[in-house]
């Protein structure tokens, strides 16, 4: 009854007061319909009674198997059943296992001419996904090289680009559809496990690759993105600290893809560039249910719960008009509790409260709040400058929100032509460093510090902090 109470009262109030058109269609990203007996038809049938507009299904291609399509049989009748039931399918086409990319089993030409094979195979089936995580080692080794510096995003792009150009050839009509970022990665070349590259880190180094490449054509139609909380108690307002994303960080990911791409032949959400969430999911509380067996291995929230934000969820990314499509990972759950259950259904098949939400917020068709435009922003972000020192040393302490260069000078402002001295610094997002400077001989008393601040993502965006000192003798 509690559940009912719930679904009921979130219904009401998600079909009241709005004003706005939604504009994302909405999807499930889910394996499991190809090996049901019935190909997924009914499966796919219960989505479409939701609202639910598409199901993402996953084509891994195996470099040691390149002319192998995995699963095809089951492929085939995945991909007519979900056509039967109204659905539009897509394909989530990337290399693995990960070991066999490091190895050099694969690569950008064989690869695109696999996903070439399959879009012949497939006409109906327009929207491709080409990538998954390569911001992850679990998908892409490796990410860094012997120096530190990520080899990743360069290794990636060019079967992206490969891939691209392929699908145009088959079908000009093709959604390519890059890259499936994932929201989070450490930066940590040396950590003990998780090696992974940021998704801000991984675009500017993609997009460094691209300038690098000398390429006039787009890589991409659309934008993938998992925003995946960082636990499952987390709310959906809680998001992550640069330099990772999550979706109330969407502003992030959008200024991070201009940084990349401004002025060249990839367009940005600035020039639409549609944002696809196709993988997101909160994961719920198991215990005491048919169907499942294991032991959790990671924090979970209760149903309710994941309901209330799976509503939420819907009715914030239809009102964004950056999102063109949002689809939860898993329809129905895994039934093993190291796999994942954060489902639309259980896994015995019975309906969670988020079912109701998520139907009630596809329903409703309108957003009370949508969301404000956004534009590119034009200084670095989270500049902080503290002066202080002696007259034989200035002591100016930097710290910035993002990556970024800061150029330090240092003057006596009580002469009429006063020496200067200045140094660079390179600032690591979110941390400080002092920068030390020993004043000119004729330095007064009085000086006066300026920090010329140059975004690394992108050095058109400065930002200038002047600061006056009066130094101790």
């Amino acid at each position: 009854m509690r559940t009912l109470a719930f679904a009921t009262a979130l219904t009401v109030a998600l079909l009241s007061g709005a004003s706005v058109g939604m504009a994302a269609d909405v999807g499930a990203n889910d394996d499991s319909a190809k090996y049901q007996d019935d190909g997924g038809l009914g499966m796919y049938e219960e989505m479409a009674a939701l609202g639910l507009r598409q199901t993402v299904v996953a084509v891994r291609f195996v470099p040691s198997q390149s002319v192998v399509i995995q699963d095809k049989e089951l492929l085939d009748r995945a991909v007519a059943a979900a056509g039967k039931a109204g659905l539009r399918v897509v394909f989530a086409v990337y290399p693995y296992p990960p070991r066999e990319i490091e190895a050099g089993l694969s690569s950008p030409s064989v690869f695109a001419a696999y996903v070439g094979v399959l879009a012949s195979i497939y006409p109906q089936v327009k929207h491709f996904v080409i990538g998954n995580e390569p911001n992850q080692p679990a998908f892409w080794r490796p990410q860094f090289d012997p120096a530190g510096r990520n080899v990743s995003a360069a290794a990636f792009g060019p079967y992206l680009a490969a891939a691209y150009d392929t699908l145009k050839d088959v079908d000009p009509e093709i959604s390519v559809i890059g890259i499936g970022l994932s929201p989070r990665g450490n930066d940590r070349p040396q950590a003990k496990n998780n090696i992974s590259t940021s998704p801000v880190r991984f675009l500017r180094a993609l997009g460094e690759w691209y300038r690098r490449s000398g390429r006039t054509k787009p890589l991409m139609d659309g934008f993938s993105f998992h925003p995946y909380p960082n636990e499952a108690t987390d709310g959906l307002e809680r998001g992550y600290a640069w330099p990772n994303i999550g979706f109330v960080n969407l502003d992030r990911l959008k200024q991070a893809l201009w940084d990349a791409f401004h002025d060249t032949a990839q367009p940005t959400t600035v020039e639409g560039l549609p944002l696809h969430l196709d993988e997101v999911g909160w994961q719920v509380d198991t215990a005491g249910r048919q169907g499942y067996h294991g032991k959790e291995n990671v924090p979970v929230t209760d149903e309710l719960t994941q309901a209330a934000i799976y509503g939420q969820l819907v009715r914030q990314a239809s009102c964004d008009p950056d999102v063109a499509s949002l689809s939860f990972f898993g329809y129905r759950d895994d039934g093993l509790r190291t796999g994942f259950q954060a489902g639309l259904t259980r896994a015995d098949g019975t309906a969670r409260p988020s079912s109701a939400t998520v139907q009630a917020a596809i329903a409703a068709a309108e957003c009370a709040e949508p969301v404000p435009s956004w534009a590119p922003g034009v200084a670095v972000l989270g500049t902080k400058v503290a002066v202080g020192g002696q007259l034989t040393r200035v002591t100016t302490r930097v710290a910035a929100g993002e990556d970024a260069r800061a150029k330090v000078c240092l003057r006596s402002t009580d002469l009429a032509t006063p020496a200067r001295r200045c140094t660079s610094v390179a600032v690591p997002g979110l941390r400080s460093l002092n920068v030390a400077l020993r004043p000119p001989a004729t330095a007064t008393r009085r000086v006066q510090v300026t920090v010329e601040f140059a975004a690394e993502s992108n050095r058109k965006r400065r930002t200038v902090v002047v600061r006056q000192a009066l130094l101790r003798r």
